[in-house]
């Protein structure tokens, strides 16, 4: 597996509505959702992929209260060569000059709230990135954190949803021109 998100509480049906509106608002082709039937926890891969910044953001979000609220959530990505790099800050975490991604990270649940709001993670060489929700990003050298290994096969897993972007319909020819009569 390359990108996804373990979640371990949270329920089913508010999962896939906040996923769904997630897919839509950030036009990210298509999210699936896996369940463990043994112990309820999910997760969400990206098949087709997503960016690393999109991937963090997404990851933010499922911990907003008013979407799937979870607090116990694991993220791991494979992240720009430049976003690893030792002592990296950058400006913007969308915009790299790199196009290698070797690195895998692990995003956590932890984070400040010191100047921004800034979200933790831990590279798999032991070096600990904090993510701005501003777009930036620093490595520190000393991490507290603790690099968990990511599964490999979804073998425990079921598939219970694949969520794709909703296409927006726009009014065109005769149509367009009977909404405007109404003035929609």
């Amino acid at each position: 597996m390359k990108d996804y998100i373990l979640l371990k509480d949270v329920t089913q049906e508010n999962l896939q509505k906040s996923v769904t509106f997630l897919v839509n608002e950030m036009q990210i082709d298509v999210a699936e959702i896996y369940k463990n039937p043994k112990n309820s926890d999910f997760i969400i891969t990206f098949p087709k992929g997503i960016t690393n910044e999109l991937f963090i953001f997404f990851y933010c979000a499922l911990m907003a209260p008013d979407l799937a609220n979870s607090k116990d959530l694991l993220g791991w990505f494979f992240a720009n060569d430049d976003l690893t790099k030792p002592n990296a800050k950058g400006d913007d975490f969308g915009k790299f000059k790199s196009h290698l991604f070797s690195k895998r990270i692990m995003i956590t649940p932890n984070g400040d709230e010191k100047e921004n709001f800034h979200q933790y993670g831990i590279i798999e060489t032991g070096v600990e990135i904090h993510f701005g929700m501003d777009g930036t990003y620093k490595t520190v050298k000393q991490t507290q954190l603790n690099y968990t290994q990511p599964i490999q096969y979804l073998s425990d897993y079921i598939k219970i949803d694949t969520i794709q972007k909703q296409e927006k319909v726009e009014a065109k020819g005769c149509f367009a021109s009977i909404l405007s009569v109404f003035g929609l």
